[in-house]
């Protein structure tokens, strides 16, 4: 196992570019992805450009209605359209960065005593990591 631990990130990726204007109508004007990397860890996906592998959490609107129906119509609908969508994926890194640095209230750095296996391959240990993160995140998500 390597000797440089992770540094997860986790963040909000605006994706309202691939939505319609009646449904940011909806979502106060925003949609995004919500999820989390590994800092530490450059990828390189058919490119020498550097990039990160975000995890996908769920989608999140910018804002919810205040009607308690509404709401929760828009969040089973947020929730339908994850159900159908494998999101998260590679995100070049330079692209993050400046994403981070315009709008930092959407990038949290994670704080937590990760639980390593000295007997596990560093795949394994990056998936386990991974879980320790996501459970970590679930119910308690970046919020725009």
């Amino acid at each position: 196992m390597d000797d440089i631990k992770p540094k997860f990130i986790a963040c909000l990726i605006d994706v309202s570019a691939h939505c319609s204007e009646e449904f940011l109508a909806r979502c106060g004007g925003k949609v995004y992805l919500s999820g989390f990397y590994d800092d530490n860890l450059d990828t390189h996906c058919c490119s020498f450009t550097p990039m990160v592998d975000v995890t996908y959490m769920g989608y999140v609107a910018e804002e919810y209605p205040e009607d308690e129906e509404a709401r929760e119509a828009l969040h089973e609908e947020l929730m339908d359209i994850a159900a159908e969508n494998e999101a998260g994926g590679y995100y070049m890194r330079r692209s993050m960065e400046v994403v981070r640095k315009k709008h930092p209230e959407r990038f949290v750095v994670l704080d937590m005593e990760l639980e390593t296996d000295e007997e596990l391959d560093q795949d394994t240990q990056r998936r386990e990591w991974n879980e320790q993160v996501m459970e970590s995140l679930s119910g308690n998500p970046v919020h725009a």
